[in-house]
């Protein structure tokens, strides 16, 4: 089984601009997991653990999505945290652009895939990059007042040429991915 997921890879400079971003919060902020800035992406579906003869099937699919689809520009947004900032389990940075048309392409994923046996997720999708995690769920921070002391760096937007299907490998100090597709928008190189 390979546990894996569909994502779109940042570019190293707003890697770079959430590292600020989490730096001026390790300051106020304990009792969080914070994610390598190499390791953050976006999100589009996690698709769990997937026997290794459904790679090609599944990549298939969703280059059957995208394929069609003119690349999507995006930028970073604000801060916040999952369920909210006075009990928060995750911390993340807001996107803004295409989102409505990454919405669909993340539905039309979802539609895709479901035949294949990978069941549609339970909630409607937020897209957001993830900063960190609180250790412990029964104590969390109080972020109300971190997040409102930060600001998210002014970056350029970037275009999305590509959505990636990741293996991840959990380890003890923190996951490991390795891309196994790239899954090329309409119009972009390798298409």
């Amino acid at each position: 089984m390979i546990r894996s997921f569909i994502a779109i890879e940042l570019p190293e400079g707003i890697r770079h601009a959430l590292a600020e971003v989490q730096k001026h919060l390790k300051r106020d902020v304990a009792g969080v997991r914070w994610v390598q800035p190499a390791s953050i992406h976006l999100t589009l579906k996690f698709l769990g653990d997937i026997p290794a003869e459904q790679v090609q099937p599944i990549a298939a699919a969703a280059m059957g999505v995208v394929q069609n689809e003119p690349p999507l520009i995006v930028g970073l947004g604000g801060l916040g945290a999952f369920p909210n900032p006075r009990r928060p389990r995750v911390v993340w940075v807001g996107i803004e652009g295409d989102v409505e048309r990454m919405g669909r392409v993340q539905t039309r994923l979802e539609e895709a895939l479901e035949p294949l046996g990978v069941p549609r997720e339970g909630r409607a999708f937020r897209p957001h990059l993830t900063l960190g995690r609180v250790k412990d769920p029964r104590r969390p921070p109080d972020l109300t007042r971190a997040l409102a002391d930060v600001t998210v760096p002014t970056c350029n937007s970037f275009d999305v040429h590509e959505i990636l299907l990741y293996k991840s490998d959990l380890r003890p100090t923190g996951a490991i991915y390795t891309k196994l597709q790239h899954l090329p928008f309409a119009g972009s190189a390798g298409s």
